[in-house]
């Protein structure tokens, strides 16, 4: 006779009580597999040209990659939450960046567009899965104090993954950009350093973990609840707004400055590289100001960076106001980096990898972003365009105020208040 079922009991460990030479090597390596992320987001915008010339892809065709991009990384940010709830941080960050690196591998082997599609949206569905594990890991094992300054880090593997792609791709010159696409590959074999390096969620229990809720396990049908749908719908409107902000503003800063305003690519680049420093310098100050005064408080970027393409756009071909106004955008939009920890902490702990999942399910919102713009240029001017994008952050700022706030002074001292 069988002996009958125990029921399953919390583990006792608390994330606290791991060593900490143990969390920070799950997070270094978890952050590893972060640049590689972040790399595969923006190499496909330094290759563009290279699809075109080398490739015979048509401008047209490029742009049916992006739009597949973003369908992918939003189904992929949505499908991805439940199972990281379900099979567990350690698994899940394997199994995504394992999917990251082989779907890497199919892109760079292929001069197919259909294959070049189809692996495109599979990749940005993998790359929305990792964002959401990344985040949640870091919530799971470090008390709400340190989370921002985290996450920060994490934010600021994008710009800096647009530093090495230039580098790269400036190294390895024309004739060998496609060593640039099967670098994308490497979250393959990062993958099994992964496994080895983050705790297993079965030995112990998370931060902010109630003893109560241990085994729950979320689903999107709670996140729709009555108790938690407003807060949801409130992420995802806030995401969406950021995305067709800066779809709309920065997407032309280049056309901009090199066809409206007739400076050289030398410029060009310098401006859109001063953006850049701006945002990877901001992420860290945001990140540091939302674990001390609150997750709310970084709203002020959004309105920093509003003001910031309104200069942008006044100032004309005058290089230096340019550029300190194009510093002064990325510092402002920058602030975005407090979301990771403050998206997840808005819900409860069996929710928080779906409540993490809702920074990329904004792209939902922003899938039309590209067609308004281009209608928008060609109907009220290019400049007039890019300037509405200061209205549509101050409408973010306003709805980032109306969220709740989810720190409070108490809990951000330490992890007393987080058993």
């Amino acid at each position: 006779m069988m002996p009958p079922t125990r029921p399953e009991t919390p583990p006792a460990l608390h994330a606290g009580d791991l060593p900490m030479t143990m969390r920070l090597a799950a997070y270094v390596v978890t952050l590893v597999g972060y640049i590689l992320y972040c790399y595969n987001f923006v190499v496909v915008d330094f290759v563009r040209p290279y699809l075109v010339t080398d490739v015979g892809f048509s401008i047209e065709q490029t742009a049916i990659i992006f739009s597949a991009q973003g369908i992918g990384i939003t189904i992929g940010a949505i499908c991805w939450a439940g199972f990281v709830a379900r099979a567990g941080r350690r698994r899940a960050a394997t199994a995504i960046a394992a999917a990251i690196g082989l779907t890497a591998a199919l892109q760079a082997g292929s001069d197919s567009f259909i294959t070049w599609v189809g692996a495109r949206a599979l990749l940005a569905a993998a790359l929305g899965g990792y964002y959401v594990v990344a985040t949640s890991l870091v919530v799971a094992l470090f008390p709400a104090g340190a989370r921002g300054k985290m996450v920060a880090i994490n934010s600021a593997m994008y710009p800096t993954s647009n530093i090495i792609v230039g580098l790269l791709g400036a190294g390895f010159g024309d004739t060998h950009w496609h060593i640039l696409l099967w670098i994308g590959a490497l979250p393959l074999p990062l993958s099994l350093l992964l496994y080895l390096l983050i705790p297993d969620d079965r030995t112990y229990r998370a931060y902010d973990d109630g003893e109560e809720q241990e085994a729950a396990k979320g689903s999107w049908r709670e996140m729709l609840a009555p108790e938690w749908r407003w807060k949801a719908i409130g992420c995802v409107a806030l995401s969406g707004i950021d995305f067709n902000a800066y779809s709309l503003f920065f997407g032309f800063v280049t056309i901009y400055i090199k066809q409206t305003l007739g400076l050289s690519a030398a410029v060009m680049g310098s401006i859109v590289a001063t953006i850049s420093t701006g945002s990877l310098i901001g992420g860290f100050l945001w990140a540091i100001l939302s674990d001390r005064f609150g997750r709310r408080m970084p709203l002020v970027g959004y309105l920093l960076a509003a003001v910031s393409i309104l200069v942008f756009m006044a100032v004309g071909d005058d290089v230096t106001t340019l550029a300190i106004a194009g510093f002064a955008y990325g510092f402002g939009l920058a602030c975005t980096s407090a979301w990771g920890a403050w998206f997840a902490e808005i819900f409860p702990i069996h929710l928080r990898p779906h409540g993490a999942a809702l920074f990329h399910a904004g792209h939902i919102l922003a899938l039309g972003a590209p067609l308004f713009a281009a209608w928008a240029t060609s109907t009220i001017g290019l400049a007039t365009a890019m300037a509405l994008a200061s209205a549509v952050y101050v409408s973010g700022a306003i709805l980032w105020f109306i969220l709740p706030e989810t720190l409070s002074r108490r809990r951000a001292t330490g992890p007393q208040s987080e058993q």
